[in-house]
C-alpha cells in the first residue's frame, strides 16, 4: 500500500464554523493529514502517492455522535429498551449499528447509557480488529434511582436485572457502581439529575438524584479518570448537575440564562434535545402513541425553550455537541443527520456552526480535541467525502448516496475509492 494519498480537486470543509474552501487538495501521510494545499500546488507527479481525483467533491472531518444509545433497537419506551429483546439479540444489532455508522460519516461515537455494558464490549471488539466500527468512547450502564428522593421504592430494584441497568438508592451504592462500571471499561458514566416526561419514575421537572448523590457519582468518576454525563431536563436538575461538576449536560431543555452562564463559565459540554421530542410529538401517533398520551407530555414547552437557548449557547461559546436520542421508533438508527437538519431548519443555526457540533466539538467530548475533528495538518485522517457541500446545504448528509467515501485513520472504510484513482503510484506494489 502507498504511504501517502492525495485527495485532489476538493472543496474542504474544515469543521471550524466557516464556509468551505474550494479548489484545494489534501495530502495524507499514513493516518494523518500532512497538508491542505491549493489544488494548483498538489504533488501530482511525486512518487509513492496514491492520487484520487475527486472533481470538486467536499472533504469534511469525520463526525462524532455525541449521545449514543447503540443498543436501543428503535423501541417505543424504556420497558422495551430493557425487556423486548434478549441480550444476544441486542448485542448483534448494536454491532451492526456501530458498523453502519461509518458509512453514514460518523467515525466516532460517545455512549450515553449502555444496555448490559454493550458499549464496552464493542470498544474491545473494534480495538482488537474483530469488528469494523468507529472510535468508541464507551459509556456505563445507566446509573438510575428508583424515583425522586421522596418516592424511593426498594421494590423497583427487584424488577430490573442489575446487568441491564444499575439501580442505586444511596450515595454509597452510587460510588460502588460507578467504580465497577469504570473497572469494566466505561470512560463516561451516565447519571440522572432529573426525570423525563416519558419516564415511569419521575417527570422532567422532578429531581431523581439528590445533590449529594450527584456529587458522589461525579467525584468517584473523576477519581477513576472517567467523565460524567447527566440527563438533565428540569431546571433544578440542571443546577444540581452544574454544582456537582459533571462534564456533560444532556438535553438542558429547561435551562435559564443563569444556568447557561454557569455552564459557559465551567466549559461544560451540552448535548441538546430538539429533534427527538419534536419527532415524538409529530410522528408518535404513527408508532402507536395516542394523542391523549402525547398531550400529557410537556415536550412542546421543552422544544420552545430549546429553540430559545440554542442561539444563546452559540453566543456564549458553550461547547454544544450533536447527538439526540436515536434508537426510538420515531428517531431510528441511521437517521442521525436529520438532527443536524433540524438545528438548521427549526432553530436557524447556520450549517457551518452545526457541523462543528458534530465534528470539532464531538472530538473534544471524546477526548480527541487536539487530534481530530477538523481538517488541518497534523490531525487524524478521519474524513468524509460528500457529493455536495454540507456547509452550504446541510441536507447533503442525509441524501442517499451523497456520502461517497469515509476514511478512518487514513484507511478507506466505506465507499469505492478505486472509482476516483487516476494512476498507480510509482513504487507501489
Amino acid at each position: 500500500m502507498p504511504r501517502k494519498t492525495l485527495l485532489h480537486r476538493v472543496t474542504v470543509q474544515e469543521g471550524l464554523g466557516r464556509a468551505s474552501l474550494p479548489h484545494r487538495s489534501l495530502l495524507l501521510d499514513g493516518d494523518r493529514i500532512e497538508a491542505v494545499l491549493p489544488e494548483a500546488e498538489a504533488p501530482l507527479n511525486s512518487p509513492g502517492i496514491d492520487v484520487l481525483d475527486l472533481a470538486g467533491r467536499t472533504v469534511m472531518p469525520g463526525m462524532t455522535l455525541g449521545h449514543t444509545h447503540i443498543a436501543y433497537l428503535n423501541v417505543l419506551d424504556g420497558r422495551e429498551m430493557l425487556f423486548k429483546h434478549s441480550v444476544p439479540e441486542v448485542t448483534l444489532a448494536a454491532a451492526e449499528n456501530a458498523t453502519n455508522l461509518l458509512a453514514l460519516g460518523y467515525t466516532a461515537f460517545v455512549g450515553a447509557g449502555s444496555v448490559a455494558g454493550i458499549d464496552m464490549a464493542l470498544r474491545r471488539a473494534v480495538d482488537s480488529g474483530r469488528l469494523r466500527g468507529p472510535r468508541i468512547t464507551p459509556c456505563s450502564r445507566d446509573l438510575m434511582v428508583s424515583g425522586p428522593p421522596e418516592r424511593r421504592n426498594p421494590e423497583v430494584r427487584k424488577r430490573i436485572p442489575s446487568d441491564l441497568m444499575r439501580l442505586a438508592d444511596t450515595p454509597e451504592e452510587m460510588a460502588e457502581y460507578v467504580a465497577k462500571e469504570i473497572a469494566e471499561g466505561a470512560e463516561i458514566v451516565k447519571v440522572f439529575s432529573s426525570g423525563d416526561d416519558t419516564f415511569p419514575n419521575g417527570r422532567s421537572h422532578e429531581l431523581l438524584f439528590t445533590a449529594e448523590e450527584l456529587v458522589v457519582a461525579a467525584r468517584t468518576a473523576h477519581e477513576h479518570g472517567a467523565k460524567v454525563r447527566a440527563h438533565s431536563r428540569g431546571l433544578a436538575g440542571i443546577r444540581n448537575a452544574i454544582a456537582a461538576g459533571v462534564d456533560v449536560i444532556d438535553h438542558a431543555t429547561y435551562a435559564d440564562d443563569a444556568a447557561l452562564d454557569a455552564i459557559a463559565e465551567r466549559g461544560i459540554f451540552v448535548v441538546p434535545s430538539l429533534h427527538q421530542p419534536h419527532r415524538l410529538l409529530t410522528r408518535g401517533v404513527e408508532h402507536g402513541k395516542t394523542p391523549e398520551y402525547l398531550e400529557t407530555l410537556e415536550f412542546q414547552a421543552e422544544i420552545e425553550n430549546t429553540l430559545r437557548i440554542l442561539p444563546l449557547m452559540v453566543e456564549l461559546g458553550i461547547p454544544v455537541v450533536a447527538g439526540d436520542d436515536f434508537g426510538f421508533a420515531w428517531t431510528p438508527h441511521g437517521s442521525y443527520a436529520e438532527e443536524l437538519e433540524t438545528y438548521v431548519t427549526m432553530a436557524g443555526i447556520p450549517a457551518p456552526v452545526v457541523l462543528t457540533w458534530a465534528t470539532a466539538n464531538g472530538a473534544r467530548l471524546a477526548g480527541r480535541g487536539d487530534d481530530a475533528g477538523t481538517v488541518q495538518p497534523g490531525r487524524l485522517a478521519d474524513l468524509v467525502v460528500t457529493d455536495g457541500d454540507p456547509a452550504a446545504d446541510i441536507t447533503v448528509l442525509s441524501r442517499p448516496g451523497a456520502i461517497e467515501l469515509v476514511l478512518l485513520g487514513g484507511e478507506f472504510v466505506a465507499g469505492e475509492p478505486d472509482r476516483h484513482r487516476t494512476r498507480t503510484p510509482i513504487g507501489a506494489v
